[in-house]
């Protein structure tokens, strides 16, 4: 009995740090938000730009970045190293999954008339392409190492501690997708929807990182998949 309640209180300690972890996260990037706004606001680009668009989405991602560091510095650490060819084979082949995964799922949205109505993002990409560019350096360079280490590193570093690692996987995409909700725009279902695929795209990242054990993988996996997508939105817009 003792035994089982300790296991309880465990799994319940778990899933609160992984959504506090979340909850940091969210607070820290408003913070840096409205600190990278001042100087907007005084010294431009205007905040509304497409040049102080990437900058406030470069603030939301430091401030990932931060959280993720600061935790996993004092309590978990994180495996990384450089690439071998095992690393290299899944870090296409789980580019390849995420893509066919996504595909698939937007297509069948699609057909059932339950695709996102759009995306934070359009305005900005469709007022100067460029930002779609923007945004697949800024992917690249600091979205995948920030929301890596935090949704892979830190939190489901955490999860599996107490769940084990199929669990750690499924949570922790959950609260990946979660963090994608707002951006989509239109209907609640839509949007949903939008956020299923993430997670699943959540589930490729949080797999390649478990087989590899080396963070680069999904770091690498996460930052291709979204900077092809926006290349490929920059050259059709």
């Amino acid at each position: 009995m003792v035994g089982k309640r300790a296991n309880v209180s465990e799994s319940l300690r778990a899933l609160g740090v992984a959504v506090g972890l979340l909850i940091a996260g969210l607070a820290v990037s408003v913070v840096f938000g409205v600190v990278f706004t001042v100087p907007l606001v005084l010294f431009g680009p205007a905040v509304g730009s497409p040049g102080g668009f990437l900058v406030l989405a470069a603030a939301g991602q430091l401030a990932f970045l931060a959280v993720g560091y600061l935790y996993v510095r004092r309590h978990e650490g994180v495996r990384v190293r450089w690439p071998t060819r095992r690393d290299v084979r899944y870090m296409v082949g789980g580019l390849v999954v995420t893509l066919v995964a996504a595909l698939g799922l937007s297509v069948l949205f699609a057909s059932l008339g339950l695709a996102p109505e759009g995306s934070v993002f359009e305005d900005p990409i469709t007022a100067d392409p460029r930002v779609a560019l923007g945004l697949a350096a800024l992917s690249v360079v600091l979205v995948a190492p920030a929301e890596e280490l935090l949704f892979r590193g830190a939190i489901q570093g955490r999860l599996r501690r107490s769940f084990g690692p199929a669990v750690a996987i499924a949570l922790s995409s959950l609260v990946f997708g979660s963090i994608h909700l707002l951006n989509f725009t239109g209907s609640v279902v839509g949007a949903l929807t939008g956020v299923a695929v993430v997670t699943v795209g959540g589930v490729v990242f949080g797999t390649i990182y478990e087989r590899t054990g080396n963070l680069l993988v999904p770091i690498v996996t996460h930052g291709s998949y979204n900077a092809l997508l926006l290349v490929a939105t920059f050259l059709t817009v």
